[in-house]
């Protein structure tokens, strides 16, 4: 396209693009001007951004009305990238063709839904196609957001509560002797697990296992203790995974936010994991647990790779990650949710037509394995390996390297078995009145309001006169405080 910067008849900078004006061709300042007052946003937004601005000349009045607002534009073309000093931030366009994720990835959903979009009128004329694009991945990125916060709501209610829960209810924590200098064998549940096992299981001293949830049937089943178990879980779910630990003595990593049964929780060692973000981790900081950092992902085989690079001084193993949907079982067995689904099979709801169904539902699994692929670790001269026989391999996870049993036997052929890791035990001494005192200090912590309701909040900023949503949230968290102290008032 044909671009051209001009003077135009008051002497001031204009633009042109294939003969079109993107700007007045007599006072472009005072059309920016016009264009700001006619704007009439009805809420102080965190951010304002327009698509394609050309010449920039909105930001200076946009500054003038919005002092404490950021101002952001959205370049479809590079060629006004001379222009960009005004803005706090810059997306562009032209080199991220899937801007809907690239958006995303810029702002969180509270930020999207807060911030004010609104086009360069002239450039949507110019650039039809590309400003077409951008403002269907804009309205789909909003639309995203809001399903996310609704999503977030639920969860961070249900977080807030398992910590309480969490910190009535644990009575052994455990403490791990760090830096672990063992080869470290992460299992999940993959059916990509089962030829693996028979060679785990003997060559089971070599390796520190760290054996999420879902794969803790698996190995008791196969005779095979781990080191140590880990859950991330906030849902019911992944507490049914955890029933056949209340008879082991192996530790559990969890962090607070984790749904657990409370009758099992309180027989159990427990290796307290903290984010470092939110209420959950002000509650364990108050009680005075002594947690170990983990990182927050989106999946607990994310958070276990994490730990292991950040506690360990070997090379890490991944065993059971198929990152994709497999015939049949989707899990190595035995597996406690595919044993609760079997008891409604019938002749009319067969095993057969259930586990095709779970065939074609790997929509989060795609989620979980771009995570793998794009955020790469600086381990030095460790690596990360995945344990899959090469006619399983659907997928590869980037800069991890797939490598067969066969590989896998090599390699172990030069590990020496080592001492096991050292765990210590303490009992968890806990005042639950103080922790009760804690909350009951933060009732009007408009911080915590906005965590634990995050959409209400959205809907409160775009309306602060809103008594109706004022009200709303201030009655959720009484409701909320209620279920604290009935946790904290229950008997043991």
């Amino acid at each position: 396209m044909n671009i051209t910067i001009q003077k135009a008849k008051n002497g001031e900078e204009t633009a042109c693009a294939e003969g079109h004006f993107l700007h007045s061709n007599y006072a472009p300042k005072k059309e920016a001007e016009r264009f700001v007052q006619n704007l009439n946003i009805p809420y102080t937004p965190s951010a304002i951004i327009i698509s394609e601005p050309v010449l920039s000349y909105t930001v200076e009045s946009l500054r003038q009305q919005y002092p404490q607002t950021k101002i952001g534009a959205i370049r479809y073309t590079p060629d006004f990238n001379n222009y960009n000093s005004g803005f706090d931030f810059v997306f562009n366009y032209y080199e991220h063709q899937d801007f809907e994720v690239y958006l995303e990835s810029k702002l969180n959903e509270e930020e999207l839904l807060t911030a004010f979009f609104t086009p360069w009128q002239p450039s949507q004329q110019v650039f039809k196609e590309a400003d077409k694009l951008v403002w269907n991945a804009i309205k789909s990125a909003l639309l995203r957001s809001k399903t996310l916060l609704i999503t977030r709501q639920y969860f961070e209610k249900k977080w807030f509560l398992n910590s309480c829960n969490f910190i009535k209810y644990v009575s052994k924590q455990v403490s791990l002797q760090l830096p672990v200098k063992k080869e470290i064998l992460i299992m999940s549940s993959g059916p990509i697990l089962n030829p693996f096992i028979n060679f785990i299981k003997e060559d089971r001293n070599k390796f520190f296992i760290l054996c999420l949830s879902s794969a803790i049937s698996v190995c008791l089943e196969n005779e095979i203790i781990p080191d140590l178990c880990m859950t991330t879980d906030g849902g019911y779910w992944a507490g049914e995974h955890l029933k056949v630990l209340s008879k082991n003595n192996i530790p559990v990593g969890m962090p607070s936010e984790t749904y657990f049964q409370k009758n099992i929780l309180s027989d159990l060692n427990i290796l307290p994991l903290d984010y470092g973000d939110g209420i959950s981790s002000e509650l364990v900081g108050f009680s005075e647990l002594k947690p170990l950092r983990a990182v927050r992902n989106g999946t607990v085989s994310g958070t276990a790779l994490l730990f292991a690079a950040n506690y360990c001084t070997k090379n890490i193993y991944l065993c059971g990650m198929d990152m994709a949907c497999q015939k049949g079982f989707q899990h190595a067995q035995p597996n406690q949710l595919e044993l609760n689904s079997s008891l409604f099979d019938s002749r009319l709801h067969t095993k057969q037509a259930r586990l095709t169904r779970s065939e074609f539902n790997g929509g989060s699994l795609n989620i979980y394995r771009d995570w793998f692929i794009n955020n790469p670790i600086n381990l030095g001269n460790r690596k990360v390996f995945r344990l899959i026989e090469e006619k399983d391999r659907k997928n590869n996870l980037g800069w991890i390297k797939d490598i067969s049993l066969k590989e896998f036997e090599r390699i172990s052929e030069n590990i020496l078995e080592t001492e096991q890791v050292c765990f210590s035990t303490e009992r968890f001494q806990k005042n639950l009145s103080d922790l009760q005192n804690f909350i009951s200090k933060n009732e009007n912590n408009e911080k915590w309001k906005k965590q634990l309701f995050p959409l209400d909040y959205v809907l409160y900023s775009h309306n602060p006169d809103n008594e109706q949503v004022k009200e709303k949230i201030n009655k959720e968290w009484n409701e909320l405080k209620n279920k604290a102290w009935e946790i904290f008032n229950a008997d043991l």
